[in-house]
């Protein structure tokens, strides 16, 4: 396990791989998007832009998961608790889309919604530390 490194930089570290990650992730979904006729592209060019939009975010979970190994234990725990509670509504909403479908209440939704789902999560369960004491 790495030391500690200070909060400072390991929330400098975290927001020097998020911010860009995040600009970049924007930038592959509205250049794909506009530029890219996906019923005339080529499987291998929508596989390619698939992978392409998906390794940012991917990034960004090595960020938390970076930032969690360089701070105090304190803080590591707010964080795996945070990450807890995304998985927990994110399954939690996961199984009732799931029972909502096969009782004919609503119709398909794509799998892909349940991504940002857990980040929304993530940062919901990451709000009431903005609110409260830390300690």
């Amino acid at each position: 396990m790495a030391q500690p490194r200070g909060f400072r930089t390991a929330n400098r570290r975290y927001r020097f791989l998020f911010w860009p990650m995040m600009a970049v992730y924007v930038a592959i979904i509205l250049g794909t998007k506009f530029l890219i006729d996906d019923d005339k592209a080529p499987d291998w060019l929508n596989a390619a832009c698939a992978i392409a939009a998906t390794l940012p975010l991917f990034i960004v979970l090595y960020a938390i998961r970076r930032q969690t190994d360089e701070t105090d234990e304190y803080t590591r725990m707010r964080y795996l608790k945070a990450l807890r509670d995304a998985g927990l509504i994110t399954s939690g909403l996961l199984f009732l889309v799931g029972f909502l479908q096969i009782f004919d209440v609503i119709g398909d939704i794509e799998v892909f919604w349940f991504g940002p789902v857990f980040f929304f999560a993530f940062g919901l369960a990451r709000l009431p530390e903005c609110f409260g004491r830390t300690v």
